[in-house]
């Protein structure tokens, strides 16, 4: 499929230093594009949480909620939340609307938030199914495509129960006859396939966080690429980039045996479609 969201991507290593216990190595989650997530290449000690060599402590982090969804499927799943999704090639737009769509995802199919969305279209694709993808809070209420408009779409899904510690990843991208990408949505955590190389994300400095038994709950800022700008985004944050809407989750520490994803969204600002 060609490069995404769950939807994957280029980047170089990380190398912010680990807040934690002065010295130790990171653990490197690989986060969206190859990039480590999690870990990095030392621990400097100074501010982090239950570090050996300082006294200021991160803040307590204040919120998690997610702003941002994108949700899919199609007319012929009986039980979408325990199956993986694919289809890659030339698509059809056969329908287009504001707010609620008519066929509703279930969470499983989510990626960021389930909420009723802004916009929605349904697009017969490659595999003759017929896909209903619901986009929340990548700016406006008015779909990026037009009934008729003949696009690429590209969906890699792997569904979980959350077995040993994982979220359910993948990646949509939806791409003009113009080869622009329109819409980009992806989940990742070390099983996911590769990002598309127009965009990539990787963990910034660490916000904020806490301790507690087994569960080492810290946020970092998440550094978003597109087409060449970049921009650090608060956890759960959003911004233009790149002449995208896009926006992200975080990059979450372990909890134990359990692992979050990291989910992000992006949809183009000013979209070029098929007459």
């Amino acid at each position: 499929m060609p490069a995404v969201a769950l939807l994957g991507a280029c980047s170089a290593s990380l190398n912010t230093p680990d807040p934690g216990t002065a010295g130790t190595g990171g653990g490197g989650t690989a986060g969206i594009g190859g990039t480590t997530g999690i870990g990095g290449t030392g621990g400097g000690g100074a501010t982090g949480i239950g570090g050996t060599g300082g006294s200021v402590p991160l803040p307590a982090c204040t919120g998690s909620g997610t702003g941002f969804g994108v949700c899919f499927v199609n007319d012929a799943e009986a039980r979408p939340t325990t199956t993986d999704a694919h289809t890659s090639g030339a698509a059809t737009i056969e329908a287009v609307g504001s707010g609620a769509a008519p066929v509703s995802c279930p969470s499983e199919r989510v990626i960021g938030g389930g909420a009723p969305s802004d916009w929605w279209f349904q697009a017969r694709a490659a595999d003759n199914r017929l896909w209903t993808i619901d986009v929340l809070g990548l700016g406006g209420s008015t779909p990026l495509v037009r009934t008729g408009d003949v696009v690429t779409l590209d969906l890699d899904w792997r569904a979980s129960v959350l077995i040993q510690g994982s979220d359910s990843v993948g990646q949509l991208q939806l791409t003009d006859a113009a080869g622009t990408p329109l819409l980009w949505a992806g989940a990742t955590n070390s099983a996911s396939p590769a990002d598309p190389t127009w965009i990539s994300f990787a963990g910034g400095d660490y916000v904020c966080g806490s301790v507690e038994p087994l569960c080492d709950r810290r946020q970092r800022n998440v550094i978003a690429s597109v087409n060449g700008s970049s921009m650090t985004l608060p956890p759960y944050g959003g911004a233009s980039v790149g002449g995208y809407s896009v926006h992200v989750t975080n990059f979450a520490t372990l909890c134990g045996d359990y692992q979050t994803a990291f989910k992000a969204a992006a949809a183009k600002i000013s979209p070029v479609t098929t007459p």
